[in-house]
């Protein structure tokens, strides 16, 4: 994979801002059907245009992490810099809302982010499934920051209050557990102090990246 320069990175992740602005106005735009046209008419030329730049197959339909691109660094006060692509938090993936996480200390993650209404359940809150989701990259990293990253076995999630679109909220994240292949992680969103959902994960790390948490398990390499 050849390596982009920096002009040309940029330009992309500003395309995928754009295209995060464009799916939040499709979601919450009530348009006429004439302005529907039109813009229909301008997303089918950009999809035109950008068809035969696609790459597909191994090393392009899975690449998620820095490992996989050459050339994209690890940063503690931005760690998610290293999976651009994640649907969580990637800032070249337009479906990621606008996350961003830092190292606090050598087991502990912070972060932030705003939901828009891109990612409404409940009337003026965020969806309990997308909570989830930010819940499970977020223990992840906390655990990535001990350099001992596993795959998911268990996420077990207490939703306390509404997390409300259109606000900042604050992420954090702390590695409580680093034994053997064994990871135990728990985190919070707050909004001014207070928690409106917490989230407890069990991590297993396996040699084999092939195996499951389960086959992992199994074969007793959790400990």
């Amino acid at each position: 994979m050849s390596a982009l320069d920096q002009n040309h990175l940029e330009l992309i992740e500003q395309l995928n801002e754009d295209a995060a602005r464009l799916i939040e106005h499709l979601r919450s735009s009530h348009a006429p059907v004439a302005v529907i046209n039109e813009a229909s008419g301008h997303i089918q030329k950009a999809l035109d245009v950008l068809a035969p730049s696609l790459q597909q197959g191994e090393g392009w339909s899975t690449v998620s992490i820095a490992g996989d691109m050459p050339g994209i660094a690890w940063a503690d006060d931005d760690i998610t810099a290293c999976m651009p692509y994640s649907p969580i938090s990637g800032r070249r993936n337009p479906v990621a809302p606008p996350i961003k996480m830092w190292k606090s200390n050598d087991s502990e993650v912070s972060g932030e982010v705003v939901f828009s209404p891109t990612y409404a359940g409940p009337p003026d809150a965020v969806h309990g499934g997308m909570i989830a989701a930010v819940f499970d990259e977020l223990l992840a990293m906390a655990n990535v920051i001990t350099g001992r990253a596993g795959f998911t076995a268990t996420l077990t999630i207490r939703y306390k209050a509404k997390t409300p679109l259109n606000t900042p909220i604050e992420l954090w994240a702390l590695n409580e557990v680093n034994e053997g292949r064994k990871q135990i992680s728990r985190a919070e969103m707050r909004v001014d102090g207070k928690v409106t959902a917490s989230a407890e994960g069990l991590f297993i790390c396996a040699d084999d990246l092939q195996k499951t948490p389960e086959e992992a398990l199994i074969t007793g390499e959790d400990s």
